[in-house]
Order: structure tokens, then sequence, then C-alpha cells
């Protein structure tokens, strides 16, 4: 049996080591004991106040803390926050997932005196319209803001990114929004006030109630490859995982296809069609479809809140795969499990002559290369294993005389 994916996949960075500390402000994860709200960037400038309780719960990686609504906040304040709230470009990233229905805005971050909207930063959110608002505002004439209606979700993933005169929003991984700042100017977020998380001076908010995990304060504006590697793909499946669209994996007639999870927090599983679904209630089946299916995977957590992921498994004859056909899996899981630990090519001998086949990591290195069809890689580099993330690699071949080339990308699930 063999785990195949089509090679054309193009996929999205999951839990990268490479997340850049560069210009890191603050960093947050409450995955200290007891969900202590602690600065994991090791700056002795940050101070941290908290107010009302620290409740833990599960979060997209670990631990997340809960707001329960009611004078419930935590802020961070120190003179690099301060400098970064002023004309200079910054990012700010964060988890956040709604257990309210309220139909009034409650705040997520605030950097504002009372309801004054000059100097002002604020995210607020609205639980049953489910609209996310930016507010950068210098004064009346020169601001930046963004207002969208989100999608459907259990854990949002924001960034909030300000380049210039440019402010651009992401949520789970995809552009929102963006607007620009009258005269090509930044716009200046200058005050007094610390940076309040869950909380806002303004009464025409509510406290934030809900769970937030993994706050980053960038001074400077992330990249569209950095934000896709702060995306951590809660409640999806990961097997075939890419950008768009629906997942896709590939398996030969009799095959089969192992799933893996991103992390979450569900306590209920329910996969339809059920058909040839090894434990169509448990995370993680192994799926044996005889004939090209799509199966939808419903996750419930404990606050009956459903997140919906798909896959289509493509079945493939493997009379019909010619030698220019070379069929690699779309990520692999190391684990030593007997199930998916090594990376090569799943249909060696329908291949052509291996001319070379190279497996690189991020920074240009080769971590793997043979021209034997039957090596696999075992994700270790100069006998190190390597961290979970995305790969490139290369294949040249000779199929029935004339050279080819195959590249694509793979990932290291750990």
């Amino acid at each position: 049996m063999r785990f195949l994916t089509l090679v054309f996949t193009i996929f999205i960075g999951l839990n990268l080591p490479a997340q850049s500390t560069q210009g890191l402000v603050t960093y947050v994860t409450f995955d200290k004991p007891d969900c202590a709200v602690a600065d994991e960037a090791g700056d002795p400038d940050i101070n941290i106040y908290t107010n009302g309780d620290t409740l833990c719960e599960c979060g997209v990686q670990d631990s997340a803390r809960y707001f329960d609504g009611d004078d419930d906040w935590f802020y961070l304040f120190g003179q690099r926050v301060e400098e970064t709230f002023t004309t200079i470009d910054f990012s700010l990233s964060f988890y956040f997932k709604p257990t309210s229905g309220s139909a009034t805005s409650q705040a997520l971050f605030s950097k504002k005196t009372d309801c004054n909207n000059n100097m002002a930063f604020a995210i607020r959110f609205n639980p049953a319209s489910r609209i996310l608002n930016v507010e950068l505002v210098e004064n009346s004439a020169i601001s930046g803001s963004i207002s969208k209606t989100l999608p459907y979700s259990c854990w949002y993933h924001v960034v909030v990114v300000r380049k210039g005169q440019v402010t651009t929003l992401y949520v789970n991984n995809e552009e929102l929004g963006k607007t620009n700042a009258p005269g090509s100017l930044r716009v200046n977020l200058t005050n007094s006030e610390p940076l309040t998380v869950g909380s806002s001076d303004c009464n025409l908010d509510e406290d934030f109630k809900g769970l937030m995990d993994e706050i980053r304060l960038y001074s400077r504006a992330l990249n569209i490859d950095e934000v896709d590697d702060l995306y951590l793909a809660p409640d999806q499946i990961l097997t075939g995982i890419k950008s768009t669209g629906v997942n896709d994996t590939t398996i030969l007639i009799g095959g089969a296809a192992p799933i893996v999870l991103a992390p979450n927090c569900a306590i209920a599983y329910s996969w339809s069609p059920t058909t040839n679904v090894s434990a169509p209630d448990q995370p993680e089946p192994t799926l044996t479809p005889s004939e090209s299916t799509t199966y939808l995977l419903t996750m419930t957590d404990k606050d009956d809140c459903k997140s919906y992921d798909s896959i289509r498994v493509n079945v493939v004859d493997p009379s019909t795969i010619s030698c220019n056909d070379i069929l690699l899996p779309s990520g692999f899981t190391p684990n030593d499990d007997g199930l998916n630990d090594q990376f090569g090519i799943s249909n060696p001998f329908a291949t052509g002559e291996l001319l070379a086949f190279e497996i690189f990591d991020r920074w240009g290195n080769i971590v793997f290369q043979t021209t034997d069809r039957l090596e696999k890689w075992d994700a270790t580099y100069k006998g190190q294993p390597v961290d979970p993330g995305v790969f490139l690699y290369k294949i040249h071949y000779r199929c029935e005389g004339n050279e080819g080339v195959v590249s694509g990308s793979v990932t290291v699930l750990r």
C-alpha cells in the first residue's frame, strides 16, 4: 500500500521553526504553568499587568487563556511597545476563539484613551455579526481602518500588518482587506496608554469573552511568507493540504490514505461517508476507497463549536501511469510508527531513469540527494532530525529518451 499525491499541490507553512524572531517585540504563548501571561521574547523592557482570573483551556498550540468577559484582561507596556505604535511599520499576530453570542462589539486589543478617536489603535469583534474591525486613527483626516465580516470558524488567526501608509488584514491565512491612509503617511498612533488585551477604556465595547493564543507583536511589517509561517491551520486536515480548495491526495487501487490532523480541541469526530473509513468516529482514520471519493470531517469541541474540513482521495489505476507520471506524497510523518515514515517516489517501478532526486530546505541547503529510484528520505540532515515544515524537491529523469524535471514541496509532520 502506498500513500501518494500528485505533484502540482502547493503547500502552506505549518508551525515552522523559521517563524521569524526579527523585530519581535513581545510573544505571549500562555503555555507556562496556569497559563501565566509572560513575554517569551525575553525583552526585559516589556511589562505586564494582569486583571481577573487566569483560566487555561485547550489552545491552537498547547494552552490558551480564557477571558470571561467580565473585567478580565491584561496589558503590555514598555518603551519598545510604545515605539512600535508610533510611525514605524508593525505587525500584530494572534489567535482568538469567541464563546459569546453577544451583538455588541468586544475589545480584542486596544491602545486608546477612553473613546477618543485621536491617536487610537483598536481591534474589536462582534460575535453575532462576525464583524472584525481594525482601527488605526491619528485624527479625523488621517486613518487606516478596516471592517470585515469573517467566515464561520471556531478559531481565527488574525494578522494586522502596517507597512508605510498601507494596513493589511489577514485572517486564517487569507488577505481579507487593505486600506491606504491619506497622504501616503503612516498613521501615528503615539499615546500614553498600554496595549490592552481583552478590554478597552471605551465603554462602547464589551470585554472579550473567549480564548486567545499565540500573540506576537513585531516592530516591522511581515511579508506574506512570514504570515503563512505563523498559520498553524487549527481544526484542519493536514493530509494533502494546500493553500486553496479541497485537500487532495492520490492512492493506487488497493492503497490507503492515512489521515493527519492539525492541532485541534475537538472532543467528537464524524467522517462522512463512512464507507472505507477505518474508524468514522476517530480523528485520524485510514481511508481506503475503491474509487475517487471526497470525505467530510466534522469536529466538535466542548463548546459545541463545529469545524469542518474535507479531503478528496483520488484512486488511480497503476496500469494507466506512464514514466512521466512521477508520484510523491504531499507530506509524511517520520515518527517510526511504520506508516508513512519516509518520503520518496511512490511509483518507482513506473518511473524512467532517475538522473537526480534532491530535497532542499528553505535556505537552499540540499538535505537529501540520490539517483536510486528506491531510496527514500528519512527527514534527517547530517544525521539529525529536521524540524517540521515545508521542504522543496526537484527530480531530473529520463522517460522514453526524453529528459524531464518535476519539482514541488513536501511537508514534514511530527
